[in-house]
């Protein structure tokens, strides 16, 4: 098509937009919507699923995951490698032409000789920033000497030298205190550089050369044993190296460690998965994927219901503009030139529609980027980029043709003989225009009611979550994490503290309780291979990987997890006494299953304890409210220290009121070292419903904007219905119909079309609530619930919508519209 062609139609399109100011805000807006939440999701989604890693050739670039296999239960996978074990893939195997070690741990950060907070640190190996290929933003790396002797240098986060150094350009060489050790800063991390294997970001990276100074006793043991997994390792490909190749090789060396340490590595494998493909933890990522696929769903059928608007607008401003088109066919217009014409003027909306989008998309992404956690959002790329520009050109063009084209094709095959004499109003003289309009609403309330399940099922999973009993008290809890470990306290010094802060809160004003463990709410924890009496101790296959949370005297009171049998701690359970254990009803049923587990042993891979089981509890949830029922060893903590804890205190009271001043009196024992997590147990319970929250909050808005499209529609589509039949009425009322008649007549006709789109609705919902039932707490496939409120609720929005036109109708003069022809 010739440029001045083009410029022509567009000319006449902006004209006559500019004419219908109504039809134009109401088109363009429902564009906007539709767009909007589309653009918004999809720079989600590119975040989690399509950046690669900010590292160079992230496609030659793998992580290392062990898995275990058992014999009790499903094999375990995606796990953290042992040190060991990770130190021979990195020497033993020529599969890569680089690969670093990388362990997290917290750390204890001193700056200017009296701010002490908590940090995440990461200990790598020399050549890391080598292997990603990433060049720090200021400084350098790390170098092979400082890799093979202690060296207390680090390379800091663009973040830490932001919010800590102002983003001084001075910070190199500056001297900062990690676990009561000075460092000297080198270096600052690119802003975009991420946690190698995960979502999680540390603050500073140190040399693994330092790890005897910077871990703390119980890390070391843990570090130089086979049996515990508590490295990740990151590697590139060697040139000519393919993954497939690289696995077989790792494979390899995987049998040879196993038949040279049986009893640590027996049944364990190793993975290596691309580091794009890790950005999501890997066992996360079914979920991740359902979850945005459905949030994709969701704003798809947004877009379907803004373009069916847009779509019936058009038909209606195609019957008004009858007349018009047909002067221009009589006169010579060809059929595609006034579809041209039309399509001009769509592209025009779309246009205007995608450019409104993108801002609603902008705002939409900062709103969704604050209700995300701080940690989480920092580490995601959620900028508009060319990507999500192209998306929404793209949706602007597929929108085109999903609203403009089948209306330019109906305005160009119109009869002109009818259209000059004016006959657009005789009965039936539009009743193909109309059906196809009625069509078009049906679609747009079935698409609307299963976005309206879709967020009636979340909210109803949410409202389920918030109900479910963890196990533990909520109401009347707080409790804050100490990290003696990095303070380099010493065990004496340690367990004396976690005596003495006990003793002191017991006696606190409204304390009914205090305690603590090694493992907070919600928070996972340690993991041991465990065994029952009457299997083979050496092979690992023979045990279970179990959590194991050490624990004070009085924890159990504390903590409100009730005592179902024997007996909990007491201070005769000290390094003294007899090994002995605590197990929750989950652990006595997968492990005893019918049998009373008091006075049964378990043992430890790599340990000689025989531990007696003395008390069993009731089942707490661990890590998620979702997950099924979950085994857990409880031990004593003065048999097994922990350098690092979480304090439990019980008030009798709101414990948000007492957070202050128990915070104080905390921090006046310990003054140089942080404390971090403070919060009461149902805050915690708050933020661990942080993912269905975001969801039900996301679902539930895209169902109003649903809602509100399907009704803009239906009363749209009414309004055109009344005005087409006005003689018809005309007719009925002076044959005796009263006005309630005609009333009932145009809101029949309504119901029947929302009816339809509400009965194809229903079935879809159905097929959805199956497919993300793994996301849902306590929701069947058929969830009467949410099908039935979400279903009266669109079928009372839409009636509404036809209210006004059925009014209009019932006014109609009959005289008036039997004059009319």
């Amino acid at each position: 098509m010739p440029m001045g062609l083009f410029l022509q139609d567009l000319k006449y399109a902006v004209r006559l937009l500019g004419k219908a100011p109504a039809f134009t805000a109401v088109a363009v807006l429902s564009l906007t919507l539709g767009i909007g939440a589309n653009t918004t999701i999809f720079t989600v989604a590119k975040a989690f699923f399509l950046e690669s890693v900010p590292v160079k050739d992230p496609g030659r670039m793998v992580s290392l995951y062990s898995n275990a296999q058992s014999r009790k239960g499903p094999p375990q996978e995606y796990l953290p490698t042992p040190y060991l074990n990770a130190v021979d893939y990195r020497e033993k195997t020529n599969v890569f032409s680089g690969s670093s070690i990388a362990i997290f741990t917290g750390v204890k950060f001193v700056i200017s000789g009296k701010q002490t907070q908590q940090l995440f640190a990461e200990l790598v190996n020399g050549n890391f920033f080598d292997v990603l290929g990433v060049q720090p933003f200021l400084g350098r790396g790390f170098s092979q000497a400082e890799d093979a002797s202690p060296s207390p240098v680090a390379v800091i986060s663009n973040a830490l030298w932001n919010t800590q150094f102002g983003a001084d350009a001075g910070i190199l060489g500056r001297t900062i205190q990690l676990n009561q050790q000075d460092f000297t800063v080198i270096g600052v991390a690119p802003g975009e550089l991420r946690r190698v294997g995960n979502l999680g970001s540390p603050d500073v990276w140190i040399p693994i050369s330092m790890r005897d100074q910077m871990l703390d006793g119980v890390q070391k043991q843990f570090l130089y044993d086979r049996g515990f997994r508590m490295a990740a390792m990151v590697a590139r490909l060697k040139p000519g190296v393919n993954l497939k190749q690289a696995q077989i090789a790792v494979s390899a060396l995987a049998v040879d460690l196993e038949k040279e340490y049986p009893k640590q590595n027996g049944g364990r494998s190793e993975m290596l998965v691309p580091i794009n493909e890790t950005a999501i933890p890997p066992q996360l990522h079914n979920v991740f994927a359902k979850a945005g696929a459905l949030m994709m769903l969701i704003v798809s059928l947004v877009l379907l219901i803004a373009c069916a608007n847009v779509a019936n607008l058009l038909l209606a401003r195609a019957t008004q503009r009858q007349r018009e088109i047909a002067v221009r066919l009589a006169m010579g217009a060809g059929r595609m030139r006034l579809i041209r014409q039309l399509l001009t003027e769509s592209l025009l909306l779309a246009l205007l529609g995608g450019a409104f989008g993108i801002l609603l998309g902008y705002c939409g992404k900062k709103v969704l980027s604050s209700l995300l956690p701080p940690g989480l959002a920092r580490n995601l790329n959620l900028t508009l980029d060319g990507r999500v520009l192209v998306y929404t050109l793209g949706l602007a063009l597929v929108a085109i043709i999903l609203f403009g084209l089948v209306p330019a094709l109906q305005a160009s095959r119109m009869d002109r003989m009818a259209s000059l004499k004016d006959r657009t109003n005789a009965p039936g003289g539009s009743a193909r225009w109309y059906g196809l309009r009625g069509v078009l609403v049906m679609v747009q309330v079935g698409l609307s009611l299963v976005a309206l399940a879709g967020a009636g099922l979340f909210i109803h999973s949410l409202r389920n979550a918030q109900q479910i009993d963890p196990g533990f008290e909520v109401k009347h809890e707080l409790v804050m994490f100490v990290n003696l470990g990095a303070a380099q306290y010493p065990q004496a010094q340690a367990e004396a503290f976690y005596r003495d802060v006990v003793q002191r809160l017991q006696t606190f004003p409204g304390v009914a309780g205090a305690s603590v463990a090694d493992a907070g709410p919600f928070s996972g924890g340690l993991q041991r291979t465990t065994f029952t009496d009457g299997v083979d101790l050496s092979d690992p296959r023979n045990g279970k990987l179990t959590p194991l949370i050490a624990v004070a005297p009085d924890f159990f009171r504390t903590a409100g997890i009730s005592l179902l049998g024997g007996r909990a701690f007491d201070e005769q359970d000290n390094e003294k006494g007899a090994m002995v254990a605590v197990v929750n009803r989950a652990m006595a049923e997968n492990f005893w299953p019918g049998k009373d587990p008091l006075g049964k042993h378990i043992h430890f891979l790599g340990e000689t304890w025989d531990i007696t089981v003395v008390g069993e509890v009731n089942t707490v949830k661990y890590q998620t409210l979702g997950e099924p029922p979950q085994a857990i060893i409880y031990v004593p903590l003065k048999q097994h220290y922990a350098p690092a804890v979480t304090l439990y205190v019980r008030t009798k009271e709101d414990p948000e009121k007492a957070l202050a001043s128990i915070r104080s009196t905390v921090q006046s024992l310990i003054p140089s070292v942080p404390l971090t997590n403070v919060q009461t147990v149902e805050q915690t319970l708050v933020q661990s419903l942080t993912a269905p929250r975001i969801g039900a909050q996301l679902l539930g808005t895209f169902g109003v904007l649903a809602l509100i499209l399907a009704a803009i529609g239906t009363y749209g589509v009414m309004s055109y219905s009344v005005s087409q039949r006005t003689q018809e009425i005309g007719i009925r009322m002076s044959l005796g119909a009263q006005a309630r008649d005609v009333r009932r007549l145009i809101l029949a006709s309504g119901l029947a079309m929302v009816s339809t789109g509400v009965a194809a609705g229903l079935a879809f919902s159905t097929l959805l609530a199956r497919a993300m039932n793994s996301l849902l707490f306590g929701i069947g496939s058929f969830d009467a619930p949410s099908f039935l409120i979400t279903a009266a609720l669109l079928i009372l929005v839409a009636m509404a919508a036809c209210w006004i036109p059925a009014r209009r109708a019932m006014r109609v003069d009959p005289l008036v519209a039997l004059r009319y022809e």
